[in-house]
């Protein structure tokens, strides 16, 4: 039997540990989300999903059958816009409780801003996501209430609208993505020579903490910054912002997901300067950051509206 339905999500770019935005109460009061990692493929090479709980028992959902499902995400654009389809998981599968996130199995991985660990209800071996400049289907509101989920297929209600929907997510999934472009990125002259002064500061980094705390390198992951940093004795960790300059100033550039993040309570720039001959690396957080640096908007990036 075809099992099809949408989950609601809070809307980012990439959904691999970026920034999250959207109406969920707690996004707005903590600016952060489980939902953060519904695209990033695990160590296992499975995708594992998040969506808020439901009702006053704060539940997961739970459809008859658990397996085999089509999974239509759809977020308000950038947080407060119509809701967008972003994604999709295929033959997904659903948890009977919220359960951990499996990087916590491999090594270590950062915690929520409570200081728990992120968690899923849904999982997938096959997801797509939707680059953001091809995110232009927009589904009704109107049958959502305050659930996060529509079953639309093989859930045992059958309405005509839900019908449209199932249809919407087949035309979805038989259509290709004909654009797979990457957000482009800002470019600078000797491309060689940032290299390796990032290169550069991020080995001072490792060399700096490695005795005091566990590293894991998340450089690739684009979760805002570059280095995890967990106290081999208590667990703190320090989410680690490497920036490096081959000059005596201090100055540097960061992206749009990297300045969203310094707010989080355990982000921490490390700031390097002469990387390249007689490397100097100097530790800060936000309220250092603001004293010592003018942090001025360099670029802007206009998206075509849908």
């Amino acid at each position: 039997m075809e099992r099809i339905a949408f989950v609601k999500t809070g809307w980012a770019l990439d959904y691999e540990g970026d920034e999250v935005v959207g109406r969920h109460a707690h996004i707005g009061e903590y600016n952060e989300a489980h939902e953060r990692f519904n695209f990033k493929k695990a160590p296992d090479g499975r995708f594992y999903g998040y969506i808020p709980p439901m009702g006053q028992a704060e539940s997961c959902p739970k459809p008859r059958d658990t397996e085999g499902w089509l999974l239509i995400f759809v977020a308000a654009r950038d947080g407060d816009g119509p809701l967008t389809v972003v994604g999709y998981y295929e033959n997904a599968s659903f948890t009977r409780e919220y359960l951990d996130r499996p990087e916590y199995s491999f090594g270590d991985f950062e915690l929520d801003v409570h200081e728990n660990r992120y968690s899923y209800c849904l999982s997938a071996d096959k997801a797509t996501l939707i680059p953001l400049h091809l995110r232009t289907r927009v589904c009704d509101s109107a049958h959502w209430r305050r659930s996060p989920i529509i079953y639309v297929a093989g859930n045992g209600a059958n309405d005509a609208w839900r019908e449209e929907f199932a249809e919407m997510a087949r035309e979805i999934v038989s259509t290709p993505l004909v654009d797979e472009t990457t957000t482009p990125k800002l470019v600078f002259p000797d491309a060689e020579h940032r290299k390796a002064v990032e290169i550069a500061a991020i080995e001072l980094a490792k060399k700096e903490f490695e005795a005091e705390y566990r590293i894991t390198d998340r450089q690739k992951d684009n979760c805002g910054y570059d280095l995890l940093l967990v106290h081999r004795e208590h667990g703190d960790e320090i989410h680690l912002e490497v920036k490096g300059t081959s000059g005596e100033l201090m100055r540097f550039f960061m992206s749009r997901n990297e300045q969203k993040y310094i707010t989080h309570p355990s982000w921490r720039l490390y700031m390097v300067t002469k990387a390249l001959d007689a490397p100097v690396g100097v530790m800060m957080d936000l309220d250092e950051v603001s004293e010592a640096f003018d942090l001025l908007p360099f670029a802007w990036e206009g998206v075509a509206k849908p």
